[in-house]
Protein backbone atom coordinates (compact mmCIF):
# COMPACT_ATOMS: atom_id res chain seq x y z
CA UNK A 1 0.00 0.00 0.00
CA UNK A 2 1.17 3.01 -1.23
CA UNK A 3 2.19 5.94 1.51
CA UNK A 4 2.85 9.02 -0.86
CA UNK A 5 1.11 9.86 -3.70
CA UNK A 6 1.66 12.69 -6.06
CA UNK A 7 -1.29 14.33 -7.36
CA UNK A 8 -0.01 17.26 -9.13
CA UNK A 9 3.50 18.23 -10.49
CA UNK A 10 5.93 18.15 -7.54
CA UNK A 11 3.38 18.59 -4.89
CA UNK A 12 3.12 14.62 -2.68
CA UNK A 13 -0.39 14.08 -0.52
CA UNK A 14 0.89 11.41 2.09
CA UNK A 15 -0.56 9.38 4.38
CA UNK A 16 0.43 11.47 7.79
CA UNK A 17 -2.24 13.21 7.00
CA UNK A 18 0.51 16.51 5.49
CA UNK A 19 1.09 17.65 1.80
CA UNK A 20 5.04 17.38 0.92
CA UNK A 21 7.12 19.50 -1.81
CA UNK A 22 10.03 18.59 -2.16
CA UNK A 23 11.67 21.07 -4.53
CA UNK A 24 10.56 23.66 -1.80
CA UNK A 25 11.41 21.25 0.99
CA UNK A 26 8.27 22.58 2.46
CA UNK A 27 5.22 20.11 4.16
CA UNK A 28 1.79 21.39 4.49
CA UNK A 29 -0.67 20.55 7.38
CA UNK A 30 -4.36 21.59 8.46
CA UNK A 31 -6.37 22.17 10.85
CA UNK A 32 -5.20 21.20 14.17
CA UNK A 33 -7.95 22.74 16.08
CA UNK A 34 -5.87 23.14 19.30
CA UNK A 35 -7.73 23.56 22.74
CA UNK A 36 -10.88 21.77 21.18
CA UNK A 37 -11.16 19.21 24.74
CA UNK A 38 -11.32 22.87 26.32
CA UNK A 39 -14.29 24.26 24.39
CA UNK A 40 -16.10 21.00 24.47
CA UNK A 41 -15.54 21.00 28.72
CA UNK A 42 -17.42 24.76 28.16
CA UNK A 43 -20.36 22.95 26.50
CA UNK A 44 -20.53 20.89 29.52
CA UNK A 45 -19.31 17.33 27.22
CA UNK A 46 -16.29 15.85 29.68
CA UNK A 47 -13.33 15.03 27.43
CA UNK A 48 -10.11 14.24 28.63
CA UNK A 49 -7.08 16.09 27.30
CA UNK A 50 -4.93 14.09 24.72
CA UNK A 51 -4.78 15.60 21.34
CA UNK A 52 -1.84 17.97 21.64
CA UNK A 53 -0.01 15.10 22.36
CA UNK A 54 -1.08 12.85 19.33
CA UNK A 55 -0.84 15.97 17.49
CA UNK A 56 2.94 16.67 18.77
CA UNK A 57 3.84 12.56 18.12
CA UNK A 58 2.27 13.21 14.56
CA UNK A 59 4.16 16.20 13.79
CA UNK A 60 7.85 14.85 15.43
CA UNK A 61 7.38 12.22 13.09
CA UNK A 62 6.86 14.68 9.79
CA UNK A 63 9.80 16.36 10.94
CA UNK A 64 11.78 13.15 11.36
CA UNK A 65 10.45 11.85 7.89
CA UNK A 66 11.44 14.78 5.45
CA UNK A 67 13.18 17.41 8.01
CA UNK A 68 11.68 20.61 6.12
CA UNK A 69 13.12 23.61 5.80
CA UNK A 70 9.30 25.48 6.01
CA UNK A 71 6.01 24.15 7.56
CA UNK A 72 2.95 25.59 6.38
CA UNK A 73 -0.27 25.56 8.49
CA UNK A 74 -3.53 26.50 6.58
CA UNK A 75 -5.62 27.92 8.74
CA UNK A 76 -7.60 26.40 12.13
CA UNK A 77 -4.81 26.19 14.50
CA UNK A 78 -6.69 26.72 17.01
CA UNK A 79 -10.55 26.14 17.68
CA UNK A 80 -12.13 28.38 19.89
CA UNK A 81 -13.38 31.18 18.13
CA UNK A 82 -13.31 33.87 20.50
CA UNK A 83 -10.78 34.65 22.95
CA UNK A 84 -7.49 32.64 23.26
CA UNK A 85 -8.27 29.86 26.56
CA UNK A 86 -6.11 29.38 28.40
CA UNK A 87 -5.44 26.16 27.04
CA UNK A 88 -5.37 27.56 23.47
CA UNK A 89 -2.15 29.37 24.75
CA UNK A 90 -0.46 26.65 26.33
CA UNK A 91 -0.80 24.08 23.17
CA UNK A 92 -0.33 26.92 20.92
CA UNK A 93 2.48 27.61 22.28
CA UNK A 94 4.27 23.91 22.92
CA UNK A 95 3.25 22.96 18.85
CA UNK A 96 4.86 26.23 17.74
CA UNK A 97 7.92 25.46 19.78
CA UNK A 98 7.93 21.99 18.18
CA UNK A 99 7.12 23.45 15.11
CA UNK A 100 9.86 26.19 14.96
CA UNK A 101 13.30 24.42 15.47
CA UNK A 102 15.27 24.99 12.48
CA UNK A 103 12.71 25.95 10.22
CA UNK A 104 9.99 28.83 8.89
CA UNK A 105 6.41 28.39 9.76
CA UNK A 106 3.50 30.41 8.07
CA UNK A 107 0.19 30.08 9.80
CA UNK A 108 -2.63 30.85 7.68
CA UNK A 109 -5.49 32.40 8.82
CA UNK A 110 -8.49 30.16 9.24
CA UNK A 111 -12.11 30.82 10.33
CA UNK A 112 -11.32 29.82 13.78
CA UNK A 113 -8.36 31.95 14.49
CA UNK A 114 -9.19 35.12 15.40
CA UNK A 115 -7.49 35.53 17.97
CA UNK A 116 -4.24 33.41 17.02
CA UNK A 117 -2.57 36.30 16.03
CA UNK A 118 -1.75 37.06 19.90
CA UNK A 119 -0.29 34.01 20.30
CA UNK A 120 2.17 33.58 17.35
CA UNK A 121 3.47 37.54 17.79
CA UNK A 122 4.89 36.37 20.96
CA UNK A 123 6.80 33.29 19.73
CA UNK A 124 7.60 35.48 16.22
CA UNK A 125 5.75 33.67 13.86
CA UNK A 126 4.34 34.59 10.64
CA UNK A 127 0.84 34.61 9.61
CA UNK A 128 -0.87 35.40 6.43
CA UNK A 129 -4.00 35.07 4.77
CA UNK A 130 -2.69 33.19 1.81
CA UNK A 131 -0.12 32.16 0.53
CA UNK A 132 1.75 31.98 -3.04
CA UNK A 133 4.35 29.01 -4.12
CA UNK A 134 4.58 29.65 -7.62
CA UNK A 135 1.29 28.76 -9.45
CA UNK A 136 -0.52 27.21 -6.55
CA UNK A 137 -2.04 29.33 -3.62
CA UNK A 138 -2.65 28.29 -0.01
CA UNK A 139 -5.79 29.27 1.91
CA UNK A 140 -7.83 27.86 3.89
CA UNK A 141 -10.85 27.81 1.86
CA UNK A 142 -13.29 29.61 4.38
CA UNK A 143 -13.77 32.36 2.18
CA UNK A 144 -13.48 32.58 -1.84
CA UNK A 145 -9.97 33.41 -3.57
CA UNK A 146 -8.16 33.85 -6.56
CA UNK A 147 -5.45 31.59 -8.02
CA UNK A 148 -5.36 28.89 -11.01
CA UNK A 149 -4.46 26.24 -8.43
CA UNK A 150 -5.87 26.40 -4.97
CA UNK A 151 -4.82 23.90 -2.24
CA UNK A 152 -7.78 24.51 0.82
CA UNK A 153 -8.97 23.18 4.04
CA UNK A 154 -11.62 23.53 6.26
CA UNK A 155 -13.86 20.66 4.84
CA UNK A 156 -12.32 17.92 6.94
CA UNK A 157 -13.04 15.76 4.05
CA UNK A 158 -13.94 11.99 5.21
CA UNK A 159 -15.83 8.70 3.58
CA UNK A 160 -17.75 6.46 5.03
CA UNK A 161 -16.95 2.61 4.11
CA UNK A 162 -19.88 0.00 4.91
CA UNK A 163 -18.64 -3.37 5.27
CA UNK A 164 -21.42 -6.60 4.30
CA UNK A 165 -23.42 -6.40 7.97
CA UNK A 166 -23.72 -2.85 7.79
CA UNK A 167 -20.64 -1.61 10.19
CA UNK A 168 -19.12 1.82 9.27
CA UNK A 169 -15.33 3.18 9.27
CA UNK A 170 -14.95 6.79 8.40
CA UNK A 171 -11.22 7.55 6.83
CA UNK A 172 -10.12 11.28 6.28
CA UNK A 173 -9.26 12.10 2.75
CA UNK A 174 -8.00 14.34 0.49
CA UNK A 175 -9.89 15.52 -2.13
CA UNK A 176 -8.43 16.75 -5.83
CA UNK A 177 -9.10 17.86 -9.23
CA UNK A 178 -6.63 19.34 -11.37
CA UNK A 179 -7.51 22.79 -10.12
CA UNK A 180 -8.08 22.05 -6.46
CA UNK A 181 -6.67 20.27 -3.48
CA UNK A 182 -8.91 19.59 -0.33
CA UNK A 183 -6.64 18.95 2.58
CA UNK A 184 -7.65 16.55 5.71
CA UNK A 185 -7.84 17.56 9.01
CA UNK A 186 -4.73 17.21 11.46
CA UNK A 187 -6.62 16.80 14.24
CA UNK A 188 -7.65 13.88 15.77
CA UNK A 189 -10.94 15.07 16.74
CA UNK A 190 -12.06 17.41 13.89
CA UNK A 191 -15.30 15.34 12.20
CA UNK A 192 -16.04 17.01 8.93
CA UNK A 193 -17.68 16.36 5.50
CA UNK A 194 -19.13 12.94 4.22
CA UNK A 195 -17.87 12.80 0.82
CA UNK A 196 -19.60 9.33 -0.39
CA UNK A 197 -23.35 10.96 0.43
CA UNK A 198 -22.70 14.97 0.71
CA UNK A 199 -24.89 17.37 -1.32
CA UNK A 200 -23.71 20.26 -2.86
CA UNK A 201 -25.77 22.13 -0.14
CA UNK A 202 -23.53 20.19 2.53
CA UNK A 203 -20.12 21.47 1.91
CA UNK A 204 -18.76 24.29 3.86
CA UNK A 205 -16.48 25.91 1.22
CA UNK A 206 -18.04 28.68 -1.08
CA UNK A 207 -15.29 27.06 -2.87
CA UNK A 208 -16.44 23.42 -3.28
CA UNK A 209 -19.91 24.96 -3.50
CA UNK A 210 -19.50 26.40 -6.82
CA UNK A 211 -17.97 23.26 -7.91
CA UNK A 212 -18.88 19.95 -8.81
CA UNK A 213 -17.00 17.69 -6.52
CA UNK A 214 -18.77 14.51 -7.82
CA UNK A 215 -15.93 14.66 -10.57
CA UNK A 216 -13.33 15.42 -7.49
CA UNK A 217 -10.81 12.14 -6.88
CA UNK A 218 -10.74 10.87 -3.42
CA UNK A 219 -7.50 9.72 -1.52
CA UNK A 220 -8.20 7.87 1.90
CA UNK A 221 -6.13 7.88 4.64
CA UNK A 222 -5.97 4.40 6.57
CA UNK A 223 -3.66 2.12 8.95
CA UNK A 224 -2.17 0.59 5.89
CA UNK A 225 -1.98 3.56 3.80
CA UNK A 226 -3.37 6.00 1.27
CA UNK A 227 -6.51 4.37 -0.99
CA UNK A 228 -7.20 5.43 -4.61
CA UNK A 229 -11.59 5.29 -4.01
CA UNK A 230 -11.32 7.05 -8.11
CA UNK A 231 -14.11 9.81 -7.95
CA UNK A 232 -16.62 11.45 -5.54
CA UNK A 233 -19.41 10.37 -8.07
CA UNK A 234 -18.25 6.87 -8.60
CA UNK A 235 -18.17 6.38 -4.89
CA UNK A 236 -21.35 8.08 -4.27
CA UNK A 237 -23.06 5.01 -7.25
CA UNK A 238 -21.04 2.15 -5.84
CA UNK A 239 -23.31 3.55 -2.57
CA UNK A 240 -25.88 3.13 -3.90
CA UNK A 241 -26.37 -0.25 -6.13
CA UNK A 242 -25.42 -1.48 -2.59
CA UNK A 243 -27.99 0.05 -0.67
CA UNK A 244 -30.64 -1.21 -3.30
CA UNK A 245 -30.04 -5.04 -2.54
CA UNK A 246 -30.09 -4.47 0.91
Amino acid sequence: MKSEMEIWDGLIATDRYCIYMPEENTVIISDLHLGYEGVLRMEGVAMPRYQEKVIIEKLENIIEEYDPEKIIVNGDFKHNFGRNLRQEWQEVGNVLNTLRRKREVILIRGNHDNFLKTIASKFDVRMVNKYDMGSIVFAHGHRDFEGDKKVIAHEHPSIKLRDKVGATISLPCYLFSDEIIVMPAFSPLASGTDVSSADADDYLSPILKRHNVDKFRVLAISDAGLLDFSTVGNMKKANCHRNSFR
